[in-house]
């Protein structure tokens, strides 16, 4: 062999050296960054929870307030009024896509097992008799997404069709600068204190009422354990992972990163263990003084941002993960190194029949999405997951938002 072959061989091998830390690295943690304004993702997280968990009358918070799924994806939408009615949770739609044979056209139930109860060392079985363990959820949009939404007619097959068509001339799916949406997890309070008593947590149901979120649905009480917000503050929307702080695991994986409303602003990972406590994510004056301002109830301050999201990739061009430990791990089944909230939801799409696109979402999309070319992307947006397959032909004529009851509450 010639010197050159020499040469040549080693600069190959030095060049794979160089490029093994980062591909080693793999996945790293999402910690958010300044927005065009200058403002951190974290610092608006939390001025977007303070404001959609403010106390809205009837015994209700701001965003409890706002449409739910069910409202917006059918063919006549409506904004909730005053009295809304009983509270109806649902079981997980992405669950339900990401499971083996799954069918959106299968019956949902109010509230399923979880996928990978193990995970998290969820229980299982009941510990006495009654509901087995499961958990609910709601997704919730405010009035400047629910607008858009039917004004458009995104909220039917035939609207998804046609907006496809519209596409082709150049429209494209674009959500106003306010849009705001929220999807929050809830489990029974008797599964609750099961899941918390297997980790090392004993409660009663008295302390979870006062430390915890709670509401009544279907006969049952509820207890929020986590919760998403993505607002379009940017033109890929701005993502926040809320836990509350006794979840176990909390930041197992990817850590807990909040540079604003956190006295530390970094926990890391706790090293060879899962699903253990992690310190109270003691709030700063600013957040405590922001909760002031809004008169956020004392249970609220038991909520912890586990990170923010504003890019698909890291400086160091490593995909982002972003995922809550219950609501991807435990919940859909999703570990945190293969969740991303942005590459997630920058996978929704339509087709030219206006059927959901998700061969991406299935294969848990990380870093940058790019959707094919004959697939419309859907602003982020995976509410369209909700709508029954409808054949295009079959479907009334489109709805006129001037017959919705809209309400002046935003």
């Amino acid at each position: 062999m010639k010197l050159r072959d020499w040469i040549l061989i080693g600069m190959a091998l030095l060049a794979m050296a160089v490029d093994l830390p980062a591909r080693a690295a793999g996945a790293v943690g999402a910690s958010g960054g300044l927005l065009a304004n200058g403002i951190h993702s974290d610092r608006l997280a939390w001025q977007h929870f303070a404001g959609i968990v403010a106390p809205a009358g009837r015994g209700r918070v701001e965003f409890e307030t706002w449409a739910s799924d069910e409202d917006i994806y059918t063919e006549t939408p409506a904004w909730p009024g005053e009295d809304p009615g009983p509270r109806r949770l649902r079981s997980s739609v992405l669950q339900r896509v990401l499971a083996p044979h799954g069918s959106l056209g299968a019956p949902s139930g109010d509230c399923g097992a979880v996928a990978a109860a193990a995970s998290g060392n969820f229980p299982v079985e009941a510990a006495q008799p009654g509901q087995a363990p499961c958990f609910a959820e709601e997704v919730r949009r405010n009035l400047a997404t629910y607008r858009y939404i039917v004004q458009n007619q995104l909220h039917t097959q035939a609207g998804l069709a046609a907006a496809y068509q519209k596409a082709q001339g150049g429209w494209r799916v674009s959500l106003p600068e306010d849009a705001v949406q929220v999807k929050a997890d809830w489990v029974p309070v008797d599964t609750l204190l099961a899941w918390l008593g297997r980790n090392g947590v004993r409660l009663n149901a008295a302390q979870v009422r006062a430390q915890f979120h709670t509401t009544s649905a279907q006969d049952t009480t509820f207890a929020m354990v986590a919760m998403h917000i993505s607002s379009k503050d940017a033109p890929n929307w701005v993502w926040a992972s809320f836990e509350h702080r006794l979840n176990p695991g909390r930041c197992d994986t990817m850590g807990c990163n909040d540079s604003y409303g956190a006295a530390r602003r970094r926990i890391a990972p706790l090293a060879g263990t899962q699903n253990g406590q992690y310190a109270d994510c003691a709030k700063t004056p600013a957040l405590k003084k922001l909760f002031e301002v809004k008169r956020v109830a004392p249970a609220w301050h038991n909520y912890c941002l586990k990170a923010s999201e504003i890019a698909f990739v890291a400086p160091g061009g490593e995909p982002l993960m972003h995922g809550n430990s219950f609501t991807e791990r435990v919940a859909a089944g999703i570990p945190i190194k293969r969740s991303s909230c942005i590459s997630c939801h920058a996978s929704a799409g339509f087709s030219r029949d206006g059927r959901a696109y998700i061969k991406q979402l299935t294969s848990h999309p990380m870093g940058t999405v790019k959707l094919p070319a004959e697939i419309v992307a859907n602003d982020f947006i995976w509410g369209i997951l909700t709508i029954n397959a409808v054949p295009v032909e079959q479907a009334k004529n489109p709805h006129n938002l001037d017959r919705t009851r809209i309400t002046a509450r935003r």
